[in-house]
């Protein structure tokens, strides 16, 4: 075992490395360590050989074992740089004051690798010496196996953080690259595997006894090194175990064996736990060794599932969870089995072993078709009679959480402020322009953002816990399974929760109650005459305990369809009535928690309701408005989103009368109030956010506060921009400038052309200082901010056109740098207000003469790349089309051949094929329009094209042809079922019948140009419904 024996080579450190580590660590003595901040600066960047000699010191400080070994010479040096002061410190503990300051060594050493200086004379950054790194990767080793243990942690650390790459080193640009000089496979990888079976070997001969003299102990040296390459294993796998596969050689076929036989023969829990991390990561990767030895691995989990130590249970829970949501194959045949551990692990007492358990059930229960077998779902539901009783069980929170809620029910009731940990943070989510198909993905945010804010009533926690998981698992499991599985074994145990004396019993049935709508909705519909009254009772007495009445208003919220059909049919006409008075009477209680759940609940009402809500309007407001003056911080926020959820819900309706004079002048003296006293609060961002779609929503009916809020957002915008100048800012930091500029963008939508007159009606803000601004937004180093402005100039273009004249050259330009798809977002929105510009330039093509070459070129890139995949920053996106960039990229092509067909028809056949696939996708009616008569007048300007699109003309003419079927096809009948079976085809909208005519003739002349051999070949091999359908609309076929 030479690999463990000390090295008589191991160098001292030097006493000015010794004494630059103790001031850093001196924080107290401010002007030494600003001073050594700076000599630590110049030593690092000066030279290769500088920062190498540093790192190589700070790494002997790392690996020295005993402060008493080092050279009396580097003692004196250390002693007078401060006196003697850190020495006399050490004097009082020696051990660990020594190791302390190794720690900090190694954390020096990392830092300086992972954040080199730039190498002035190579302008990159500056890479060890070849003997430093040597050297280096040998003390690393040498720490891996220390004595102690904060020692291997850091050496860990420093191997896998510098061998592998933090923070997106590219391959090969590590500090330590495991394929230099082969340290990762001659080097590094065998030391570990060596460690994992000199400590194998070892517990084999602890266990038998060597040569017949009985059982002889493990050395410590061993089990250093056992916990050590653990430990480093663990990391590095963690870290990126696909890289250290490709890179360590034979090596690493060996981990799977060792780790396998540690878990067998090993008593040890520190082993048993690190072992069974390593194993959990490589099954995110699936080497062929663990595909190998993965009966060998069932076999140990198996052993497992029953140990004595709750931490060795959980990663036992977190393997079978881990291999079920990566290659749940190799569980299929070992279901029941599986299904019952994990139902005994639910039941575990050990919270965190119950909480990886019960996340088997919600991995379960969102397997695919594809993978999840009807054996499976049999060995699931066998287990559902033990189950679902303990999914309830967990729902009902623990004495330590009930404990909490109970003193911050008592705060409440003392209306003290929130906590700084208690209010979540407040993000603002840019809005993306453009109409795309809607199962094309491009709403995907927004409906995780609905869900986020939905779940805000069910659980005030934002903390996973498992009562949140066991209520996801349980919605799952009604979802995936059959409700006549589920039901008859809930229902009983749902009647006694909500009959039980124990209220927070009672709260966790409500929980489940409403954990079961989305898959059992309709079944618990049959049971709402008695149900819905109970959870009205909940949320109106007085004496409930507030999390009751929490979990009954987002319970309430997620029926009120229920409650919506009752009223519309005149079964119980006042129901709605009743349900909106319940919870609204609620919005100024004065628990935090229930005054969130009522806003949330409200707003799920209104979602639902709709129109028939207008009725009540006025105490809404009225209520809403009393909230924004009781409401702190977490719940004032919810308050506020739901003013702008009312408007986008109800509409034109929240404008009518005297409503609005209800409810702005309220917003507004509070934007104004909290905007003086900052205006990066963040709590103006939902603020802002209502204010935009108010004005969207009421039009001209927002008039009289337009101006008022006009010079609001300018002023918000101003200020943030003063505010930021001075600083490095982050994305988040932004967000104000974001909010303002989309307030600006929603006057423009609700006023239209009246935006130009609001504008010049301003005394504070010109049409001038506008322009400037806007263009400024535009060309932002924010995406976010970039994203808004094009939004904002595409609706000035759309609605008052008069407004950019001035500065339309300067803005142009800018989108058209904008045009790129590594920055999708802001591309997206740059090409929709290019759209929406050209479409305006119809009857004036010398306004685009000068850009046009250019816009259409940059356009072309987006089609033809949309043919093979988006370019996305996430490498993991790569080849995902980007939701939305075709469809705005063929209607602002179709509008630039609207303005002129020649700008567009001399490259068309590079690509008709993506063009035509893009406005097929394309469900803004106005854009689509614009994108198809701009097809027909650049295929009429350029006929030939359609032969030279491709190899094959038949696929040209079945682009055309499914094109044109695109305007046929019904919103909720968009699958490709729709082309054979049930005939389900419209006719083509009546309001664009001079389009339809347009598309007929040039069909016919399409079949005409062309001989009955070759339109028969494509005609022939249409599905039968398509065939039918261009027989009926077109005559053809």
């Amino acid at each position: 075992m030479e690999f463990l024996k000390n090295d008589p080579t191991c160098h001292p450190p030097s006493g000015q490395i010794l004494s630059l580590i103790t001031s850093l660590s001196n924080h107290q003595n401010h002007a030494q360590h600003q001073q050594a901040l700076a000599f630590q600066s110049s030593t690092l960047s000066s030279s290769p050989l500088s920062y190498s000699n540093t790192c190589v010191q700070y790494a002997r400080v790392l690996a020295f074992p005993h402060v008493e070994s080092i050279p009396h010479d580097s003692i004196q040096i250390w002693k007078e740089s401060d006196g003697g002061v850190s020495l006399m410190a050490l004097n009082k503990d020696p051990i660990a004051g020594w190791n302390q300051l190794r720690e900090m060594a190694g954390l020096l050493l990392k830092n300086a690798l992972l954040k080199a200086p730039i190498d002035e004379n190579t302008k990159m950054k500056m890479k060890l010496l070849p003997d430093a790194s040597t050297e280096i990767k040998g003390i690393l080793c040498k720490c891996i196996v220390d004595a102690n243990h904060g020692i291997r942690r850091v050496g860990a650390s420093i191997v896998s953080s510098c061998s592998l790459g933090q923070g997106g080193i590219a391959d090969g640009m590590e500090p330590l690259p495991l394929g230099e000089h082969r340290w990762g496979e001659g080097i590094l990888m065998p030391f570990l595997v060596n460690c994992l079976e000199s400590a194998i070997g070892m517990m084999t001969m602890v266990e038998h006894g060597e040569n017949g003299k009985g059982p002889v102990a493990m050395p410590e040296k061993i089990q250093y090194a056992l916990l050590g390459s653990l430990q480093t294993l663990d990391m590095m796998l963690e870290d990126d175990a696909g890289k250290l596969e490709r890179t360590t050689g034979p090596a690493f076929q060996k981990i799977v064996p060792c780790l396998l036989k540690l878990l067998r023969i090993c008593g040890e829990h520190r082993v048993k736990v690190d072992s069974l991390k390593c194993c959990v990561n490589l099954i995110r990767v699936m080497p062929g060794s663990l595909i190998a030895q993965m009966n060998e691995l069932l076999g140990v989990l198996s052993m497992l599932a029953g140990d004595e130590m709750g931490e060795v249970r959980k990663y036992v829970c977190v393997a079978i969870v881990t291999l079920l949501s990566t290659r749940c194959e190799y569980l299929q045949e070992h279901m029941l089995p599986v299904s019952q551990f994990m139902l005994r692990a639910t039941a575990d007492a050990d919270e965190e072993v119950a909480l990886e358990a019960c996340e088997f059930w919600l991995v379960f229960s969102s397997l695919d078709e594809s993978t999840c077998t009807m054996e499976m779902m049999a060995a699931v539901e066998s287990v559902l009679p033990q189950l679902l009783p303990i999914l309830v069980k967990c729902m009902v929170y623990s004495e330590e959480s009930k404990e909490e809620l109970l003193e911050q029910n008592a705060a409440d009731e003392l209306e003290v402020e929130d906590r700084e940990q208690d209010i979540a943070p407040v993000f603002h989510r840019s809005k993306t322009k453009g109409g795309a198909r809607k199962d094309d993905g491009e709403d995907s945010e927004g409906d995780d953002e609905d869900d986020d804010d939905e779940d805000e009533g069910m659980d005030d926690e934002r903390e996973w816990t498992v009562r949140t998981c066991a209520a996801a698992s349980l919605d799952g499991l009604a979802t995936i399974l059959p409700s006549s599985s589920v039901l008859p074994i809930l229902l009983p145990i749902l009647q006694e929760c909500l009959m039980h004396a124990d209220p927070w019993v009672r709260e966790a049935g409500i929980l489940a109650l409403g954990a079961l709508e989305t898959g059992c909705g309709d079944e618990i519909c049959q049971h709402l005459h008695q149900l819905h009254p109970y959870l009205m009772n909940q949320v109106e007495s007085l004496d409930i305990l507030p999390q009751v009445v929490c979990i009954s208003c987002w319970t309430l919220g997620k029926y009120s369809y229920w409650a919506v059909e009752q009223t519309a049919s005149g079964a119980q006409p006042y129901l709605v009535e009743k349900m909106t008075e319940a919870i609204v009477g609620r919005i100024l209680d004065k628990n935090r928690k229930v005054q969130m759940a009522s806003c949330s609940a409200l707003g799920t009402i209104i979602e639902n309701a709709q129109d028939l809500m207008v009725p009540y309007l006025e105490p809404i407001y009225r209520s809403l408005v009393m909230a924004l003056q009781r409401h702190r911080t977490r719940a004032l926020l919810i308050t506020l989103e739901t003013f702008g959820a009312v408007a986008e819900t109800i509409g034109p309706a929240t404008g009518e009368g005297s409503l609005p004079s209800i409810y702005i002048p309220p917003l507004m003296d509070m934007w104004r109030e909290r905007g003086k006293a900052n205006p990066m609060d963040r709590v103006l961002l939902p603020l802002m956010e209502s204010l935009a779609s108010i004005s969207v929503s009421i039009g001209i009916n927002f008039q009289p506060w337009a101006l008022q809020v006009f010079e609001g957002a300018m002023g918000t915008i101003n200020a943030a921009l003063m505010t930021l100048s001075a600083k490095i800012y982050t994305d988040e930091e932004a967000d104000p400038i974001v909010c303002a500029t989309d307030v600006l963008d929603g006057l423009v939508e609700g006023l239209g052309p009246n935006f130009a007159e609001l504008l010049s009606s301003g005394t504070q803000y010109q049409k001038d200082h506008f322009l400037s601004l806007l263009y400024h937004l535009v060309s932002h180093d924010i995406d976010g901010v970039r994203m808004s402005a094009f939004a904002l100039m595409g609706d000035l273009a759309k609605q008052c056109p008069v407004v950019l004249q001035d500065g339309m050259s300067e803005l142009i330009t800018e989108a058209i740098a904008c045009i790129d798809p590594f920055h999708p977002s802001v591309c997206n929105n740059a090409v929709w207000a290019l759209g929406e510009v050209v479409i305006r330039c119809v009857g004036n093509p010398a306004a685009l003469e000068p850009y046009a070459e250019e816009i259409v070129q940059n356009l072309i890139s987006l089609i033809m790349g949309s043919l093979y995949g988006g370019q996305n920053d996430d490498e993991e996106d790569y080849g995902n089309p980007i939701a939305g960039l075709i469809e705005n990229a063929s209607t602002t092509m179709g509008r630039m051949a609207k303005v002129n067909p020649t700008f567009v028809s001399k490259d068309l056949a590079r690509f008709l094929n993506g063009w035509m696939n893009g406005c097929s996708k394309i469900s803004d009616m106005t854009e689509r329009v614009d994108a198809f008569e701009g097809l027909l007048l650049s295929i009429q300007a350029n006929p030939h094209c359609i032969k030279q699109a491709s190899a094959n003309l038949d696929d040209t003419i079945n682009g055309l042809l499914f094109a044109i079927l695109s305007w046929h096809i019904p919103d909720e009948k968009l699958s490709p079922s729709i082309l054979v079976g049930e005939y389900v085809f419209t006719p083509f909208p009546p309001q664009y019948s001079d389009l339809y005519h347009e598309l007929g003739t040039f069909l016919h002349q399409l079949k005409d140009s062309l001989t009955m051999e070759g339109w028969g070949s494509v005609a022939n091999h249409l599905p039968v419904n398509v065939r039918r359908l261009f027989r009926e609309q077109y005559s053809l076929c």
